[in-house]
């Protein structure tokens, strides 16, 4: 009975990391297409004339993504200090 358990529970475990990493491709994916239409959309509109807007469209296009980036290279550097800081107090109270 624990076995089955246990091979239940791994198979849960199974279907939620792969439905994480579908959604996180789908994600980069979609994040892709929008920039790529939003710079392509920018262009035309230099194009045509509107170069503010189109400059604008373009920029935008390229600081979203890039803002995202700092931003979850920064928690994820936030996350791991804060897994050190938890390892070495463990540490310390084994000892102590």
């Amino acid at each position: 009975m624990a076995e089955r358990q246990s091979a239940h529970r791994q198979s849960l475990e199974t279907k939620v990391v792969d439905s994480n990493c579908a959604s996180e491709r789908l994600g980069m994916v979609l994040g892709f297409t929008m920039c790529v239409l939003a710079i392509a959309a920018g262009t035309y509109a230099v194009i045509r004339g509107k170069d503010a807007f189109g400059i604008a469209a373009i920029v935008t296009a390229l600081a979203t993504p890039l803002a995202v980036f700092i931003y979850g290279k920064a928690q994820q550097r936030k996350e791991l200090q804060a897994r050190q800081q938890a390892i070495v107090e463990a540490a310390q109270r084994s000892s102590g």
